[in-house]
């Protein structure tokens, strides 16, 4: 094989490398905060944003927070943190195999995927429970919190 078609398959392991690397971050900052999971705290708790909340982790006011952390099943968080701890092992193997096992890799991102989608339906499905209980006018306050948060995210303009 010549010279020159072995750079294009140096080139693409690179990039592949890279872009692995930069979904390793994410996934680890992710694993992260959700393996610190604790009381509810501070007004813009990273443990909420991790747990898909978003702007809603701004929002909730201190009531709200305790509220929804009461709601929330201890037992599942606790074992979709192993499952993401479990994932991120199985991930640093495969990435110490020569050469890469890109099936245990991707067997093990598809483990953490699962175990956040799990994490972000128990918030979910906590946060509306929290919701249906307010009064009116406690969520008409949560909205206007809300409009001011995604502001603050990002210049984002809600609707009226």
């Amino acid at each position: 094989m010549s010279e020159q078609a072995k750079k294009p398959g140096r080139g693409l392991k690179i990039a592949l490398a890279l872009s692995l690397a930069v979904n390793l971050a994410i996934v680890g900052l992710v694993a992260g905060t959700v393996i610190g999971f604790g009381p509810m705290g501070e007004r813009d708790d990273p443990r909420l944003r991790a747990l898909g909340l978003g702007p809603f982790a701004m929002a909730l006011s201190r009531e709200d927070r305790a509220g929804f952390g009461a709601r929330i099943d201890r037992a599942t968080v606790r074992a979709e943190r192993r499952a993401l701890g479990e994932g991120l092992n199985d991930l640093r193997e495969a990435l110490r195999t020569e050469p890469f096992d890109h099936a245990a890799g991707a067997a093990a991102l598809a483990r953490m995927r699962d175990a956040t989608v799990t994490l972000q339906t128990v918030s979910h499905d906590a946060l509306l429970d929290q919701i249906a209980q307010m009064p009116a006018a406690d969520r008409a306050a949560l909205a206007d919190r809300f409009a001011r948060a995604l502001r603050r995210m990002g210049g984002h303009r809600p609707p009226g």
